[in-house]
């Protein structure tokens, strides 16, 4: 499997992770209300053609919402949580 860091863009004092590829969501780790460190695992999408992608959180804070559930399509670019940073 390849990791990929996310690199979130800013969504007032918080983060937004988009997907960085195309496929499935096969796996959602965090959950509405739950903490996430950098560089934990949140999200793993297969790909269409199989590979699987680890999509990690790059900073501390308290996940506001989360956008897509197990089996979901994604392309590149789609809102998959937000992320509030614990100041």
């Amino acid at each position: 499997m390849m990791e990929y860091e996310v690199f979130p863009k800013r969504w007032g004092n918080g983060q937004i992770i988009t997907s960085p590829v195309k496929g499935s969501v096969v796996c959602i780790r965090v959950e509405t209300g739950g903490k996430v460190l950098e560089q934990e695992l949140i999200v793993m999408i297969r790909e269409e053609r199989g590979n699987v992608k680890q999509i990690l959180t790059g900073t501390n804070g308290i996940v506001d919402k989360v956008s897509v559930k197990v089996g979901d399509k994604v392309v590149r670019g789609d809102v998959l949580l937000f992320i509030k940073e614990v100041l």
